[in-house]
């Protein structure tokens, strides 16, 4: 399952929301979120400095649903920079894993709550300064984050885990740094507490503080179209600036009216990309579940159509067995009436020969089934099909513009349609290439060199001299499968690196030399029963008067000579 996943991600990475633009719905929330936020920090600002009775349960209650939301938006970051490999991402889960940690040292150092003092051999600054660490390091990981979208992903085969944990490394480094320097470095802070009240040198970090968080919005909101992830970065950064003006800039202190709803706001703040990620999974769930119904429709449509050209060639399979079986039987006939008859040698010589013109004529029938075949697969198949292509694309551009799913399905059966259209181009071409009747043998011959080398990944080089030889039939068909199979020997038994080939004109013949670098064979050793390669490459050569001549030995390669007169003999 997760390598499904991963690989339908990797093809629809628009999915996820730090790639997926934000449409309209998403903008008008983002704005109502932003909007209520301002209105409800209108009515507070009045009464921000208003002192409020101790409530001793809400700060570890407060900062352990923070640090919560915060580890699982993290881990949720995370997983998707294993799929994107996006080092924003990696960066902006680091934050929120920075956030949380910066949230547990914040509550162990809060005076009052676990011991008088605060724990982690805190001083009376400790807890304030740990805040100002706490907002400022998140807003400057924001800006990193913003700062590094348009970077290009990091490559597949690099580690998504090493990446991971070197991010948590130093997040967790830069964390215990900060924590040290509020503790083990308190001295050496400026004052910003008295007692539970505000020094005015509060208000000057706070303002510092609350400007790098608000520097962080353009940046955020520079990149066009911007996608959904940025635009809820906004609405968090808006809310932490609501919650830094309330709980520093405008109180008074500690357990005041902007101290409690600032971290209302904080809180506010943590739900919102945790939220949305949750539902971003929950729809690719859905998505994925959809996705892997289509395939299996598509599959089954796919061995429907293989079983069908599985057919068609089975058939032809079946034709070309029963004309070798009628040659056959006339050849026994041919060999008992010569046993019979020694006196009628010359009616006998007439009979070989007529032989020979019927395999002559079975090959060539065999030919034109497979040329119309493939001329059949080519023109009414593939036409049939990239007329369905066409179809689905207007259905692409005409159907609903923010329908996910059916764009979704579309482009799966865009792919589909391809995959098919390349399928039947490639039978086609395997029956019988149509470049060979329609363009002659010079261009098959370039093409079917150009195809081994892609298929096979061997070196194939092909010379022609002169470059416009222009052979009719048979000769043009003989000399295209002699090559052909030459070609598909070497890939099957050679294991060769580098073919040449070389088609000559000349002398009033077609010369052919298939050279490659394999291990070679015997060729005096037996012949299997099951190979027949030998066997039909000097069969074709014979059925238009050309003669063959194999050298090759093991470990040397294999070196294949075919002549063929320009005009066919007899």
């Amino acid at each position: 399952m997760v390598l499904i996943l991963s690989g339908l991600m990797l093809q629809e990475s628009w999915v996820f929301l730090s790639t997926l633009p934000a449409d309209r719905r998403q903008r008008l929330l983002a704005i109502t979120a932003v909007l209520v936020s301002a209105a409800l920090f209108g009515a507070v600002l009045p009464f921000a400095r208003e002192p409020l009775a101790p409530v001793p349960a809400f700060l570890p209650i407060y900062q352990s649903a923070l640090v919560a939301f915060d580890l699982i938006t993290a881990i949720l970051l995370f997983g998707q920079f294993c799929i994107l490999r996006s080092r924003a991402l990696l960066v902006l889960g680091g934050a929120y894993l920075f956030s949380a940690l910066m949230a547990i040292c914040h509550a162990l150092s809060f005076p009052g709550l676990f011991s008088p003092g605060g724990l982690l051999g805190s001083g009376p600054q400790t807890t304030a300064w740990l805040y100002f660490f706490w907002h400022g390091g998140f807003a400057a990981a924001v800006i990193a984050y913003a700062l590094l979208r348009d970077e290009p992903a990091m490559p597949v085969n690099k580690g998504a885990g090493a990446a991971i944990a070197t991010g948590v490394a130093v997040t967790l480094a830069a964390a215990v740094a900060l924590m040290l320097l509020a503790t083990a470095g308190h001295g050496a802070l400026p004052v910003l507490m008295s007692g539970d009240g505000d020094h005015p040198a509060k208000y000057v970090v706070a303002w510092i503080t609350w400007l790098a968080t608000l520097g962080a919005l353009p940046l955020l909101g520079r990149r066009r179209p911007l996608s959904v992830l940025d635009l809820w970065l906004m609405v968090v950064i808006c809310a932490w600036l609501f919650d830094v003006a309330l709980a520093a800039v405008f109180n008074a202190g500690r357990y005041s009216v902007g101290w409690y709803a600032g971290r209302v706001y904080g809180l506010a703040a943590a739900t919102f990309v945790l939220s949305v990620l949750l539902l971003e999974n929950t729809g690719l769930h859905a998505r994925l579940v959809r996705a892997l119904g289509g395939e299996r429709d598509e599959r089954r449509r796919v061995q429907e159509t293989t079983s069908e050209l599985n057919e068609l060639n089975a058939s032809l399979e079946r034709r070309i067995a029963q004309r070798t079986a009628e040659l056959e039987a006339s050849n026994r006939e041919l060999r008992q009436e010569a046993a019979e008859h020694r006196r009628a040698e010359q009616a006998l010589q007439r009979s070989r020969e007529e032989l020979h013109e019927l395999a002559s004529v079975g090959a060539t029938a065999r030919e034109q089934e497979k040329s119309r075949i493939a001329r059949e697969l080519h023109d009414e198949l593939a036409q049939s099909l990239t007329a369905l292509k066409m179809d689905v694309g207007w259905i692409e551009n005409h159907g609903p513009v923010f329908d996910q799913a059916l764009a979704s399905k579309v482009a799966a059966m865009h792919r589909l349609l391809d995959e098919t259209v390349s399928a039947t181009r490639r039978i086609a071409s395997d029956l019988r290439p149509l470049m060979l009747d329609d363009l002659g043998l010079v261009a098959a011959a370039q093409w079917l060199a150009e195809s081994f080398q892609k298929r096979h990944g061997i070196e194939c080089r092909l010379s022609i001299e002169p470059p416009e030889i222009d052979l009719p039939d048979p000769q043009a068909t003989a000399v295209f499968r002699i090559m052909q199979e030459a070609l598909a020997n070497a890939a099957k038994h050679a294991h060769a690196s580098r073919i040449e080939i070389e088609l000559r004109a000349q002398d009033g013949e077609i010369r052919l030399r298939v050279h490659d670098d394999g291990r070679g064979f015997d060729a005096a050793a037996p012949r299997k029963p099951t190979s027949f390669g030998i066997v039909g490459l000097r069969e074709r050569a014979h059925l238009v008067g050309g003669r063959i001549a194999i050298d090759t030995a093991p470990g040397h390669g294999t070196t294949i000579e075919v002549s063929i007169p320009l005009r066919r003999a007899g």
